[in-house]
């Protein structure tokens, strides 16, 4: 498995991770501010909530946490203290670049694999030692880290939901369908209901979420586009359906 890296944009510099976290927690807020006026916050006591002002873009972070140990360390280091390999993470937090005159914090891209490539700053380090050497020197750390992205629309191009997209095949929804799948369902939701062409109503099989991904991944050979497989079906109802499913061709050239 490819390793968590950091690369500093402007001088190329990378720092890898010795081990890749078990979770990566990504959160957003968005733009958005209590409404206030000259005499402070807008409210009222016939208001259920308090008046919000939209200011646009928001904020978005990834909280990670790794582990560094210096009987982990690759064998060409000489390494005593478990310092040694994470001051180059620390030195991620500290104002050590100038932009127009002003001190602040490296841009560095969080990079792992072909998966996550996403410009940003990391803003906080916290580091915990639970082992120590006989002179005190710390041999394991926990670090937990928040790296917050900056300057890029998700959406755009070099955008981590960019990037995503152009991995995954592109399908043709208005092309007449290539293949049919059958749907199991467990049918333990005898209360999804739908009006068949009589109007009576008929039981519907209920769908586990897990088949979601399998139905897309033996469509298209990727578990993420069940939206689009069931959307061509005009499926409305990702947990209640019945079979089979049309499958839309996938276009070879993008």
């Amino acid at each position: 498995m490819e390793r968590v890296a950091f690369l500093i944009e402007d001088t190329g510099e990378h720092f890898g991770a010795l081990l890749n976290p078990e979770t990566v927690l990504m959160s957003r807020t968005a733009g958005v501010e209590p409404h206030r006026s000259g005499g402070g916050r807008l409210a009222g006591a016939a208001l259920a909530d308090d008046p919000l002002l939209f200011t646009g873009g928001g904020h978005t972070e990834l909280r990670m946490d790794l582990v560094f140990d210096v009987d982990l360390a690759p064998a060409h280091l000489s390494v005593s203290d478990v310092r040694q390999m994470t001051r180059h993470i620390w030195s991620l937090a500290e104002n050590s670049t100038e932009v127009e005159q002003q001190r602040r914090p490296p841009s560095v891209r969080f990079v792992w694999g072909r998966a996550w490539n996403v410009p940003g700053v990391v803003t906080e380090v916290a580091e915990r030692f639970d082992r120590f050497a006989p002179d005190g020197s710390p041999l394991r750390s926990w670090m937990r880290l928040v790296f917050v992205r900056v300057g890029q629309n998700p959406d755009e191009e070099g955008g981590e939901n960019y990037e995503l997209a152009q991995r995954l095949p592109a399908v043709d929804l208005t092309a007449p369908p290539v293949g049919a799948l059958e749907v199991i369902g467990d049918g333990a939701d005898e209360d999804l209901m739908e009006e068949d062409d009589g109007n009576s109503m008929v039981s519907l099989p209920h769908v586990p979420p897990g088949e979601l991904g399998i139905l897309s991944w033996r469509a298209f050979g990727t578990p993420l586009q069940w939206k689009l497989l069931l959307g061509y079906n005009n499926i409305d109802n990702p947990f209640g359906f019945a079979g089979p499913l049309a499958v839309p061709p996938v276009v070879e050239d993008r």
